[in-house]
């Protein structure tokens, strides 16, 4: 049975890659940011929406209810934009939390329960011309049988 922080981090980068609403306004969702020299080329990781998603720390806690294993994991996504202004880095967040706030993701061997939105944050960059944008995802998972 694979991870469940491994599951979740796969259900959320396909579904913000899935949403036409996200990638509108980044150029890509990254892992890493680590990149190729193709992919910096290519204009990675800005590219011409001049905004990308990246995974940032993330925690778990294993915890047992009720005779229920459940693990809370923690994910953060930093949001990066170039544009000039907070705009844009919060259209980002925004359209990242009507993908991931309060759905029920799927994840191959474990059930999730619930996704929630623990902290959102628009914050200086020491690079004067990037706004960094940070958001907290707290998922529910429980081992299934």
């Amino acid at each position: 049975m694979a991870e469940p922080e491994i599951e979740l981090q796969k259900a959320i980068y396909d579904a913000l890659k899935a949403s036409a609403e996200v990638m509108a306004l980044v150029h890509d969702v990254y892992d890493d940011t680590r990149l190729s020299d193709a992919q910096k080329a290519a204009g990675a990781p800005f590219g011409v929406a001049d905004g990308y998603v990246s995974f940032g720390p993330e925690r778990t806690i294993s915890e047992v209810f009720d005779c229920i294993a459940l693990d809370e994991v923690t994910v953060q996504l930093d949001i990066w934009s170039r544009k000039v202004g907070r705009l844009h880095c919060k259209q980002i967040c925004r359209a990242v939390r009507d993908v991931l706030k309060d759905v029920e993701l799927d994840l191959p061997t474990h059930g999730h329960l619930t996704t929630d939105l623990m902290l959102q944050r628009i914050l200086p960059d020491p690079d004067e011309a990037i706004t960094h944008g940070v958001m907290q995802f707290t998922a529910y998972i429980e081992e299934r049988e």
